[in-house]
């Protein structure tokens, strides 16, 4: 379990320009309304209430909250560990330390939060702070083997996979200095080895890289016919969509971002919303669907509406039967709004280790044990090719890798900005950056160094509003990807019939233009010498 709340204005944004970038993982909460009757709805409400005010710097507040919460006989690891934060907040670090053990007392397993999350660090020298880390460390070990996590992967060495040892320490220590949580490999099906960095297993928020995820959903419910195919209109599943431009609107627009869909580059205004997907169905489409690309939170949210309607389950609950289950995951936690929906953007929390099982399906072409999942031929359709022709980088939900990719600053880009109100101080450091392709990997830094950091690349990303970077590849795509804010990468190379999971919590140790790993994609490709 662990709940980002505490966020810089740079990990508060889904950036549409930075491909990709997700919502927060604890999102801001929407104005006070009146509480449902769900009483988990009103657990919902009331930790998103809390960590509002808390990034609002209203600690008394939000421990307040949550004090109402454990009085009234929420008294789960959850609610101590908000409390724990909301407390330190308030300076009393005798009372957070109170909260934190009730938390591990009932399960707490964050292990990597004791040890590396900044806010803590008035905590970890008060006395009996050791035995907690000890505890907790049961805990996780408890929680993996009741969780099954990982279960069915048959280990092997480096050198028996075939790997460069060399290659493969580089990496590790690559993903200890950018700020991972963990690294995963498995080749030709097997676990070359799991790194925690200190900590042990715990569930991610895998942030964007849930909308592969997502995507997998569609293609179970295609592959089931309650979907005919991809290009499906919305109105099929919500008629009153059926007129205008949104008649014009199918799934594969919403899957590619294409779709038109009135959006902010940011996803503020979603979270100030109770109803996700009623939220995008009340939207206006201000583009004709297919006329451009633009990175669509509230287009994805759309999807787990769909997936609620042609299967009649929630999204994590169709989910947990037609794919978890199957491969033996069952240590999964999926975010839901104020009224049940589960997100589509982001908010999938699982382990590592289980998110590889996701793609080794995938590298196997559906086929997990001997039993079809899902069709090889879905899997082709996400991944194989650019699903539109406005991003040479876009699948499905999902990402292709190339071995060349690059990214370009526009003029157009820029004099948005500008019309918007960027500073032109801040806008004469890009000048001779505007028009030269960038590496992918170098991007994001160059931006962040010219602008002072990355507090000053999403506010240029802000201004200037739904004006993409533009991408250039070189070559056939080599991989494709799940990818999430923070660094939460899942990378299949078919080729190399390799499988690796990056992931990474928040917790303050590096930047975040660090924690998105940028030479990630470079190192996973070596890991495979060359012939």
């Amino acid at each position: 379990m662990r709940h980002t709340l505490f966020l810089p204005l740079c990990t508060l944004l889904a950036c549409a320009h930075a491909q990709p970038v997700a919502a927060p993982a604890s999102p801001p909460v929407p104005p006070a309304q009146p509480a449902p009757a769900d009483p988990e709805s009103q657990l919902r409400e009331a930790l998103q209430r809390a960590g509002r005010a808390m990034n609002a710097g209203q600690f008394d507040a939000a421990l307040a909250e949550m004090q109402r919460l454990w009085d009234g006989g929420r008294q789960t690891d959850e609610v101590a560990w908000y409390a724990a934060y909301a407390a330190l907040g308030t300076g009393d670090n005798a009372a957070a330390f109170n909260w934190l053990e009730r938390a591990v007392e009932r399960g707490m397993n964050s292990l990597g939060d004791l040890l590396h999350d900044k806010s803590l660090e008035p905590l970890r020298q008060m006395e009996g702070f050791d035995a907690l880390v000890a505890r907790t460390r049961e805990n996780a070990l408890k929680a993996r083997v009741e969780g099954n996590v990982g279960a069915g992967l048959e280990k092997t060495t480096p050198a028996e996979a075939g790997l460069s040892e060399a290659a493969l320490a580089a990496f590790v220590k690559a993903a200890e200095d950018a700020g991972s949580s963990a690294l995963v490999v498995l080749r030709h099906g097997k676990l070359v080895g799991e790194w925690y960095f200190g900590g042990e297993t715990q569930r991610i928020e895998s942030m964007s890289a849930t909308k592969g995820v997502v995507a997998l959903a569609i293609g179970l419910l295609i592959d089931e016919g309650k979907i005919a195919s991809a290009d499906a209109p919305v109105s099929t599943f919500f008629p009153e969509w059926k007129d205008g431009l949104k008649g014009k609107v199918t799934l594969r627009h919403l899957l590619s971002h294409t779709s038109g869909l009135a959006a902010n580059a940011h996803a503020m205004d979603i979270y100030e919303s109770r109803d996700f997907v009623r939220y995008a169905l009340d939207s206006h489409v201000v583009d004709v669907p297919g006329s451009q690309f633009f990175y669509n939170n509230k287009a994805t949210n759309l999807l787990a509406g769909v997936v609620e309607r042609a299967s009649g389950e929630k999204l994590d609950a169709y989910l947990m039967r037609r794919l978890f289950e199957p491969l033996g995951i069952r240590d999964v936690f999926w975010q839901k709004d104020p009224s049940g929906n589960p997100l589509g953007m982001s908010g999938l929390r699982l382990h590592p280790v289980d998110f590889a099982k996701v793609g080794q399906l995938m590298l196997q072409r559906g086929v997990w044990q001997g039993q079809r999942i899902l069709s090889e031929a879905w899997i082709r359709e996400c991944t194989a090719a650019p699903s539109q022709a406005h991003n040479p980088a876009a699948g499905l939900l999902w990402w292709l890798v190339y071995e060349k990719s690059f990214r370009v600053l526009g003029q157009d880009l820029v004099n948005e900005a500008r019309r918007n109100g960027m500073p032109e101080a801040s806008l004469a450091r890009l000048k001779d950056l505007v028009g030269q392709p960038i590496p992918s990997g170098e991007f994001m830094q160059r931006l962040s160094e010219r602008l002072g950091g990355m507090k000053g690349v999403m506010e240029l990303m802000q201004k200037s509003a739904r004006i993409p970077l533009r991408t250039q590849v070189e070559g056939a795509p080599k991989a494709y990807s799940a990818r999430g804010s923070f660094g939460q990468l899942l990378l299949v190379v078919p080729e190399q019939d390799l499988v690796v999971v990056r992931m990474a919590v928040p917790d303050g140790r590096v930047p975040p233009e660090v924690m998105e790993f940028p030479t990630f994609n470079e190192r996973a490709l070596s890991l495979v010498p060359s012939p």
